[in-house]
């Protein structure tokens, strides 16, 4: 007895199967529901490694989204070019950053996002077709350059650590050794002139110390000075007043000695032109008035009888008669 299999019905079991497990995959995958997403561009500055896509996009630890593409930027082949896809509630604002965290040990790495405390929204760049969210390194990467840094410092040193234990130098060393040594044996052998400079110092300081002393005392007069120059200067200035008066009392005073002396001098030099000369006259007319009264007196004592018969003929010259 031959038995009948409708083929029909088992191939449309398998498919069936076949989307139920679809199904199952696709709800396994996004939880069961379908949210709405938003495209986003990240440029990455380190290695990604570990990075892949579909791998998730965490906000602060909670998946918001998965990575759509990893390429290298055509225009900048030191930047890799990451695409992301992440729910549109997701508050993606000016101040959030990317970056790329380990995911245990694994091997794998996912996208975190790090801010959003700001109200203003995260803005399309010119020229590109998507938000773009500002990349920071992984801490294993700044640790990495970190590293190789310090390497690097490293080898720089043990170079100059070689460079000064050159044969050169160490035998500068042992000389400036031996000079030191020398020294001390001299330091020592002047022990005794070293303590006498020491207390030699000490009274030195001692003195400086009493000079200051006596400086402190003398300044402290002279600000007592400094004070009373200040008392004197303020009655000065009480008494600048009256001396002023007093200067304009003399200025008035020698202004009338000048006019004073300039009248005398005008009567000196009217005295000395016009009444001089007069009097000089006078006192020559006085004296042959003198002169002539004199013999006029000695003429009368010798003959008084000119006084009747006048003064008598003078003597008959050569060849006259009396």
């Amino acid at each position: 007895m031959e038995s009948k299999v409708n083929y029909t019905a088992v191939g449309a079991f398998v498919l069936l199967l076949v989307a139920l497990l679809l199904a199952l995959g696709w709800w396994l995958a996004t939880g069961g529901r379908q949210t709405a997403t938003r495209p986003y561009l990240i440029y990455a500055t380190d290695n990604v490694n570990g990075l892949r896509t579909d791998s998730n996009v965490l906000y602060r630890g909670v998946a918001v989204g998965k990575v759509a593409s990893i390429a290298i930027d055509p225009r900048n082949p030191a930047l890799i070019r990451i695409k992301v896809d992440i729910d549109r509630n997701v508050p993606v604002r000016s101040d959030t950053v990317a970056q790329l965290s380990p995911l245990g040990v694994t091997g794998l790495s996912a996208v975190n996002l790090i801010g959003g405390a700001s109200p203003m929204p995260l803005a399309t760049p010119p020229g590109e077709p998507d938000p773009v969210i500002p990349y920071k390194p992984s801490v294993f990467t700044q640790i990495e350059g970190g590293i190789n840094d310090a390497a690097i410092t490293l080898a720089r040193i043990s170079q100059r650590v070689d460079a000064l234990l050159s044969p050169a130098n160490l035998q500068a060393v042992a000389s400036t050794l031996r000079n030191l040594q020398a020294l001390s044996a001299a330091l020592a052998a002047h022990r005794g002139d070293i303590d006498q400079a020491v207390a030699d110092a000490r009274r030195t300081s001692a003195n400086l110390a009493q000079m200051s002393a006596q400086g402190e005392v003398l300044m402290r007069q002279s600000q007592a000075l400094v004070q009373r120059l200040d008392d004197v200067t303020a009655r000065l200035g009480a008494v600048m007043p009256q001396i002023g008066a007093a200067a304009s009392s003399v200025a008035r005073a020698g202004n009338a000695t000048t006019a004073f002396t300039a009248a005398g001098t005008q009567a000196m030099n009217r005295l000395q032109t016009r009444t001089l000369p007069e009097v000089d006259a006078l006192a020559r007319n006085l004296q042959q008035l003198s002169a002539q009264l004199g013999a006029l007196t000695e003429s009368l004592s010798a003959n008084p009888s000119q006084l009747l018969y006048g003064p008598p003929s003078p003597p008959p010259g050569p060849g006259e008669r009396q």
